[in-house]
């Protein structure tokens, strides 16, 4: 553990044990005499019917809408180190991979994300890495979000093997009128300021029948990282704007429709990431990298109560535009000496360049730079649920079945293109140096259930499976020649994979009472191969192939002290195959793709509690442990061993061993109708390495790193004005540090200390 991030995270852990004391030995003389205090019911769809998040069988967590306002988490990004083994890197929605329990590498998703019924995903891009990318809805008027850890194949179908994360929305009331707005205004340290403002309101349209529930939002956030190179400061601010609406219609007391639309822009000025060389917060980059996406979400969903069972219909379609961005100027530093380039750039055949066509290359590279990739893509998908849910025999037997069904078509175009020097942007109209594009198309079928029945009062035993039949198409070209990256023209050309399999999971829980069960369970994940689209690739390496895994655990739910305490422990083993992983192309060291390869264990545990001692008080901590590490070598027979390949015994690349935070809020009296409140939350990530060897020239280590947060407030009847500062120690928290030619030691970071007020008043 670095020492650094151990007596930092050590003195918040001590800071909010010390408040949480000194509030208790103030608050139990205030609650003298007072009954005990009980937790409340959580109810959850996890089981995608409703269960209480205590009776439900699973590694779960439930963040509800509270702690995201008191953490101020706008997005994925504010809340995930709350959750025990839950992970997520990167520095823009384009380019963030979520993981779960330390199940992470190149290809599709390794963790489903759902909002409501929606599953959503990127576009695959130029690397088939699908999982790169990730949505990210605004959390304002949210119910609660939900995390399930390990895999969830038989009801959540393929890209959900570590787990799955479910946000769910605040549904239209067709009973009665509401209202929220809110307001925040922050400071970044030696960076920008930033803002939101969002509403929401709530309109029975039809007494008891229809309702309606608009919400609307925009947030700018300041950046802070300087260029360089180009003179430019605060070069990563960002702004978001979108909305959704909702309605419900009950027709009938057995029939609810529901339908939601809604839309998300974003865009990002320049690349977060910055260059230790250069200095903290400092880029040497010679463009700059904007980024924005424009996301779509439609659905429409119809639970039917047929008093045997419920039929839920579900059908949603979702459009994902948006534009990747990166340096390229690094490449063709890379290359402005190489004699292969520079044959290829006179169309010599086997013929060495002179030194003066040499030099006439090296002067034509160097006029090309700077240089960036332009990558706009798009995603369209369509997807349709219908489910069953009802029990059997006087309830002794709940069951679950359904079918699936999905379309997903994306597009990317990849353009390596001049950019000014000056104002380090892509000059207009494009001077390219290549392009291409690859267009995926995937149809997916699925058949699932469950069945959970109850031997006695305490035993019941689950059984799952689920039938997968999926086919994707993989097609593109090189539309101009790119003699730097040794991509030649080609004519369009397409590549066909597809599998067919079953997903499994068994779960036995014992209930000794109302507030202590323990269960196992045993469940398999997988997710879909592909094929790369790399031109002159060899033929063994175009297709790959599906990847699954087994995890097996075991686990206790437990209340204590008349329901102040809840505890909830998990520990696991997770078995995973035929990997899919990232390789070098061997056609250049500019193409990346997919291949499987190797295996790995992933050991871990995970722990949340909950205490409530005193009236007011709540203290929460979660930890979790992952030692994720390969059981076999990382080839095949058409990848050699290099120095970047991993090998038994390695570590999994940015997966923690170890992930902890703490907790601790304080509502009080203070007044007629009026409450202080005071918050706290600390957490802790230890460190990771960027590459699987230690001897790789390119293997990063990224150090421990520990946040603290605090807020401080009044609250009134429907009303609440507060002071927040998040990092508040103004810790540097590299979340990754990458390096490759020409771009070494890039740092993706923590924002620095933000300080703001925020205002809420809901009617």
């Amino acid at each position: 553990m670095n020492r650094t991030a151990s007596g930092a995270f050590r003195r918040a852990a001590l800071a909010t044990t010390a408040f949480a004391a000194l509030l208790g030995a103030q608050a139990r003389a205030q609650d003298a005499g007072q009954p005990a205090i009980a937790l409340d019911e959580v109810v959850v769809t996890a089981l995608k019917r409703q269960t209480n998040l205590q009776d439900t069988p699973l590694s779960i967590s439930a963040v509800g809408e509270t702690t995201l306002s008191r953490l101020g988490a706008t997005g994925i990004n504010d809340y995930f180190r709350q959750v025990p083994n839950l992970n997520l890197d990167g520095n823009t929605p384009s380019n963030r991979r979520l993981t779960l329990r330390g199940v992470r590498s190149a290809g599709e998703a390794t963790t489903g994300l759902y909002y409501d019924e929606t599953p959503l995903t990127g576009p695959t891009g130029t690397t088939q890495d699908a999982g790169s990318t990730t949505p990210d809805i605004n959390l304002f008027d949210v119910q609660r979000v939900e995390v399930l850890r390990g895999p969830q194949g038989t009801l959540y179908g393929s890209g959900s093997m570590g787990g799955t994360l479910r946000v769910i929305f605040n549904k239209a009331d067709t009973h009665a009128y509401a209202g929220a707005v809110e307001g925040q205004a922050t400071t970044t340290k030696s960076g920008d300021a930033g803002y939101y403002a969002k509403g929401m309101v709530n309109v029975p349209l039809i007494q008891d029948k229809l309702g309606a529930r608009l919400v609307l939002y925009r947030e700018e956030r300041g950046g802070y990282v300087d260029s360089v190179p180009l003179k430019k400061n605060d070069i990563n601010g960002s702004a978001s704007s979108g909305g959704r609406l909702m309605l419900t219609f009950t027709p009938t007391e057995d029939l609810t429709i529901r339908a939601t639309a809604a839309q998300q822009k974003e865009s990002i000025d320049g690349q977060a990431s910055w260059s230790e060389a250069a200095g903290r917060y400092r880029s040497d980059r010679k463009t700059i990298a904007p980024s924005n996406s424009k996301l779509a979400l439609y659905n429409v969903t119809a639970e039917w109560d047929l008093h045997f069972a419920t039929l839920t219909a579900t059908s949603s379609y979702y459009k994902w535009k948006m534009l990747r961005n990166s340096d390229w100027t690094n490449n063709i530093a890379n290359n402005r000496t190489s004699s292969a380039a520079c044959g290829r750039y006179f169309g010599l055949s086997g013929a060495t360049c002179s030194s003066a066509q040499l030099s006439q290359y090296t002067a034509w590279a160097d006029s090309r730079g700077p240089a960036v990739s332009w990558q706009p893509m798009s995603l369209k998908t369509w997807t349709h649920e219908a489910r069953l849910n009802g029990d059997l025999f006087e309830g002794k037997l709940d069951w679950t079945g359904g079918v699936y069904y999905e379309t997903r078509k994306d597009h990317v175009d990849s353009i390596q293109t001049h950019a000014n020097a000056v104002t380090g942007e892509a000059v207009r109209p494009f001077d390219p140096l290549g392009a291409r594009y690859i267009d995926n198309d995937v149809k997916q079928t699925a058949l699932f259930g469950e069945l959970a029945y109850h031997l006695t009062d305490a035993l019941t035993v689950t059984g799952g499976a689920r039938r997968f039949d999926y086919s994707k198409t993989v097609a593109g070209a090189v539309t101009i020649g790119n003699v730097i990256s040794n991509s030649p023209v080609t004519a369009p050309s397409q590549v066909d994979a597809s599998a067919k399999g079953w997903v499994e999971r068994i779960n036995v829980s014992y209930e000794f009472d109302k507030n202590l069960m323990v269960y196992a369970q045993a469940s398999k994940g997988f997710r879909p191969g592909g094929a790369n689209n790399i031109p002159g690739l060899t033929s063994g390496l175009v297709p790959f192939q599906p990847d699954s895994l087994w995890n097996y655990e075991a686990g206790v739910k437990s209340d204590w002290f008349d329901r102040r305490l809840t505890v909830n422990l998990s520990a696991y083993q997770i078995d995973w195959s035929n990997i899919q992983v990232q390789a070098q192309a061997n056609v250049g060291a500019n193409f990346f793709i997919i291949t499987n390869a190797g295996a790995a264990r992933i050991r871990g545990i995970e722990l949340e509690t909950t205490l409530r001692p005193i009236t007011g008080l709540t203290i929460t901590g979660a930890l979790g442990v992952s030692d994720a590490k390969l059981t076999e070598d990382q080839t095949n027979s058409s990848v050699t061993v290099s120095g970047s390949t991993g090998l038994r015994g390695d570590r999994l690349p940015f997966v923690p061993k170890v992930s902890g935070s703490l907790g601790a809020d304080y509502l009080w009296q203070i007044g007629d109708g009026l409450n202080g409140l005071i918050h706290l939350d600390a957490s802790y990530t230890c460190k990771t390495a960027s590459q699987f060897r230690p001897t790789y020239v390119y293997y990063e280590k990224i150090p421990a790193y520990s946040v603290l947060g605090a807020r401080v407030g009044v609250e009134g009847d429907g009303w609440g004005a507060y002071a927040f500062a998040q990092n508040l120690t103004n810790s540097v928290g590299p979340v990754s540090i990458t390096s490759a030619a020409g771009a070494l030691d890039q740092v993706v970071s923590l924002t620095p200390r933000v300080l703001g007020v925020m205002v809420r008043r809901s009617f």
